[in-house]
């Protein structure tokens, strides 16, 4: 998904925040909306990666977290809808377990230049 494509995101090459305002291991969220419509997304940050997703679970498209910036189990390996308990992969976004299993979390398309976390 492209946050330029969404109705009140940010334009192309608009800065996001910046990568150390990502604590390593955490996720940051953001919001956007025009009327009635409203997206929710996350940043998570894994040392010098990030990895951007819709924040809604694929089996009920309700939010994966309940705590703010956290969208990992403990182990911090995996990202896990706190509803359902569903296993989801960090770099593909592909659910590994739960009733989801097979389905994916919806990508956002940012990158990371010169510190600044940038969408597309």
């Amino acid at each position: 998904m492209k946050l330029s494509e969404v109705a009140g995101g940010p334009a192309a090459g608009d800065i996001l925040c910046h990568l150390n305002d990502i604590e390593d291991g955490k996720a940051r969220e953001f919001a956007f909306h025009e009327g009635e419509e409203r997206r929710e997304i996350f940043i998570q940050r894994q040392g010098d990666e990030i990895f951007a997703y819709e924040n809604s679970c694929p089996h009920a498209y309700i939010p994966l977290n309940m705590k703010e910036g956290e969208f990992t189990e403990k182990s911090g390996k995996y990202f896990m809808c706190h509803n359902h308990g569903a296993l989801f992969d960090i770099k593909s976004g592909l659910c590994l377990a739960g009733p989801c299993n097979g389905q994916s979390l919806t990508a956002v398309e940012v990158y990371v230049k010169d510190g600044a976390v940038i969408a597309l």
